[in-house]
């Protein structure tokens, strides 16, 4: 950990970057997209091959330095998992700015789920927590961060900590997490996840697996019939959704450009456009 702190340390004075955040800056005319910026020009930020460098540089003989080096190599821009070793690129005039627009969707789906996408995870809400839900400049904003598909990653320690941190901290920050996930019960019988659900104040119970009944009963309280409706095959959006220790039968009915917003399966975002395409060719 010290080889690896020194390492950082070193490519950061090189950058000349240092606690202040006008070190994240140079006066140097620089032009992005296709515009001539004069002030307040971003500096190239620190890379990964920089820092494996450094310390292949000063620990390469030390045998002390063997696994550090090998767990890095993969992740430089040459290996197999190149993800992280560059500069952050969104693509041509995309904003940067997280409070620029009203939704940011980071979407990892495509990433090889066992390996890269945790890790991906983990940047991701580490990059938001710092430069989005913790900076002053965005004090007064209030700010959702949503995070789909939580079970994935319920198995990670670091990942849960963290998340359990954004869950109990956010709040002050004028700030909230939401969370959906499909295998619930994963989510209940994992100790350090407690935190997350003991922050969790309203919760949104769809179709459960009847073999889960126990768990939820257990947790949740909910009435028998509460219970009949999530557990017998509820319609589309229909579920039971309880604030505190208050419930309400709802079913949300979203319209076609709601759906055309959140919807993920390609086909069947195909068949909703094409739909579209008729009734409005009827209206006409």
């Amino acid at each position: 950990r010290t080889m690896l702190e020194d390492a950082i340390r070193e490519v950061f004075d090189k950058h000349g970057i240092t606690s202040h955040p006008s070190s994240l800056y140079t006066d140097e005319v620089k032009k992005v997209d296709g515009q001539l910026i004069q002030s307040q020009v971003r500096k190239p930020e620190p890379e990964l091959k920089e820092i494996y460098d450094v310390i292949v540089e000063n620990h390469g003989d030390d045998v002390k330095a063997e696994e550090l080096i090998a767990a890095i190599r993969p992740f430089l821009r040459d290996g197999s998992k190149p993800l992280f070793d560059g500069q952050s690129h969104f693509g041509r005039g995309v904003e940067t700015q997280l409070n620029e627009s009203r939704v940011v969707n980071f979407n990892i789906s495509h990433l090889e789920e066992g390996f890269l996408k945790p890790i991906a995870f983990h940047v991701i809400l580490n990059y938001i927590w710092e430069h989005w839900i913790k900076s002053p400049e965005h004090a007064i904003k209030r700010k959702v961060l949503y995070v789909d598909e939580m079970w994935q990653f319920i198995d990670y320690e670091q990942t849960v900590n963290f998340l359990e941190k954004v869950a109990r901290r956010s709040r002050k920050r004028n700030a909230g997490m939401c969370w959906a996930s499909q295998d619930f019960v994963r989510i209940l019988e994992n100790v350090k996840a407690r935190g997350i659900l003991q922050s969790t104040f309203s919760y949104f119970f769809l179709e459960q697996n009847k073999i889960d009944k126990k768990k939820i009963q257990e947790n949740f309280n909910l009435t028998a019939g509460e219970l009949d409706i999530i557990l017998n095959n509820p319609g589309k959006g229909e579920g039971i959704f309880r604030v505190g220790d208050s419930s309400v039968w709802i079913q949300t009915d979203p319209s076609d450009k709601e759906m055309m917003f959140i919807e993920s399966n390609e086909a069947v975002l195909q068949e909703l456009l094409n739909n579209m395409k008729k009734v409005q060719g009827y209206a006409g």
